[in-house]
C-alpha cells in the first residue's frame, strides 16, 4: 500500500511538472538561433481598389445621374511560411505561399428613376500568391513575446472567381454571374496577375502569432484603366 501511495504521489508530481513546463513554453527556437521556423497562418482579408479607373466610373455615374460608390469586399487567406534566420541575428528571410481572395463591390442607384432602379456588382477572385523576398526583424520583449516587423514583395495569379451583377427595381430583380475567364467575352480587359509590396507587423506569444499586413497591387485589374487591388490581412498563426 505504501508503494502504491508513493507511486501515486510521484505520478501527481510528475504531471504537475509537465503542466508547469507546458505553461512556460517560450518563443520558437529559430528566433534565438539559426534554426528554420515553419508557420501556418489563416485569417480574413479586406479588399478594395484604387486608381483613375474609379474616377472614370464616378464621372460616368454623374453623367447618368446616378449615385454610385465602391465598397470593400471581405475574403479569407491561408498561408504557409518559412523563416530563415541570419544566424543568431534578429533579422530573418521569409518565404510565404498563400491561397487567398481579392475583390471589390459597387452600388449604384439612379436618382431620377421612376421605378427605384438599383445595380450592385461584386468582383470575387481566388488567387495563388507567393511572397519570395520577405525580410523581417524580430524584437524580443521577453521569453514569451516578441514583435515581428516584415516587408517584402508579392506576386499573385487569380485562378477562379466571378463577377456578379444584381439589377433590381420595384417589380424585378435580375442576377447575372460571369466567370472571370469569360469577362473578355463581354468586352472587359481583365488582368488576373498582380505584383506589389507587402508589409506588416506580428505579435508573438509563445508559438502563436497575430499578424496584421497590408499589400498594394501595382498591376491594374483592368488592362485599359488604372484599377489597383489593395488588401488588409489579419491572421492567426502557429509556428512549429
Amino acid at each position: 500500500m505504501k508503494r502504491i501511495k508513493s507511486l501515486l504521489v510521484l505520478s501527481i508530481l510528475g504531471s504537475l511538472g509537465l503542466i508547469s513546463k507546458a505553461q512556460v513554453s517560450s518563443l520558437p527556437v529559430g528566433f534565438t538561433n539559426d534554426k528554420n521556423v515553419w508557420i501556418v497562418r489563416s485569417g480574413v482579408s479586406l479588399s478594395n481598389v484604387s486608381g483613375s479607373g474609379l474616377e472614370n466610373s464616378e464621372k460616368e455615374w454623374a453623367r447618368q445621374k446616378c449615385y454610385g460608390k465602391y465598397k470593400n469586399a471581405w475574403g479569407g487567406n491561408l498561408t504557409l511560411g518559412l523563416y530563415l534566420p541570419f544566424g543568431t541575428s534578429p533579422f530573418y528571410y521569409g518565404l510565404n505561399v498563400t491561397a487567398g481572395m481579392r475583390g471589390f463591390r459597387t452600388a449604384e442607384e439612379w436618382l431620377e428613376s421612376t421605378n427605384n432602379l438599383k445595380n450592385k456588382t461584386r468582383f470575387t477572385a481566388f488567387k495563388a500568391q507567393i511572397a519570395p523576398t520577405n525580410v523581417g526583424y524580430i524584437v524580443k520583449l521577453c521569453n514569451h513575446t516578441a514583435l515581428d516587423f516584415h516587408l517584402g514583395l508579392f506576386v499573385s495569379c487569380d485562378f477562379a472567381g466571378s463577377y456578379k451583377i444584381i439589377t433590381s427595381s420595384d417589380d424585378t430583380k435580375i442576377t447575372k454571374t460571369i466567370g472571370l475567364n469569360d469577362l473578355k467575352d463581354y468586352g472587359a480587359k481583365y488582368n488576373k496577375y498582380d505584383i506589389g509590396p507587402i508589409g506588416g507587423i506580428g505579435l508573438w506569444y509563445n508559438h502563436w502569432v497575430i499578424d496584421l499586413s497590408y499589400q498594394k497591387g501595382i498591376s491594374s485589374i483592368d488592362e485599359e484603366e488604372d484599377s489597383y487591388s489593395n488588401q488588409i490581412l489579419l491572421s492567426l498563426g502557429y509556428a512549429f
